[in-house]
């Protein structure tokens, strides 16, 4: 008997494989803008971070300085926008950069 064509059973692994890899392919592209999301969140903190510091050092009021030594500190990105440390379009107005000293060790939290 010649048989011409493929028989149900092939027609469906095949079709199972298929929806295999297509899942698995659209979980890596996903997890891939995932991670990029996080890189760039990342990078727009240690922007921040570097403006606050640079604000720090620049700023008159030494007295503000030494007081984020002793205990903390608050500037907001509005203060650095204003002061020509940060581009308006490239962070979120409302955030506040917290910087405070853990065992000599600088820290920040971003809010």
């Amino acid at each position: 008997m010649n048989k011409k064509g493929f028989t149900l059973i092939e027609l469906l692994a095949t079709i199972a494989i298929m929806t295999v890899l297509a899942t698995v392919l659209t979980m890596n592209v996903l997890n891939i803008f995932d991670n990029k999301k996080k890189i760039a969140e990342e990078n727009k903190n240690n922007i921040i971070i570097t403006a606050a510091n640079v604000y720090l050092e620049l700023n008159e009021n030494k007295s503000l300085k030494e007081t984020c030594k002793t205990s903390g500190c608050n500037i907001s990105t509005n203060t650095l926008i204003k002061n020509g440390l940060l581009n308006e379009e490239d962070v979120d107005n409302n955030k506040v950069i917290n910087i405070y000293y853990e065992n000599k060790e600088q820290k920040y939290k971003i809010s």
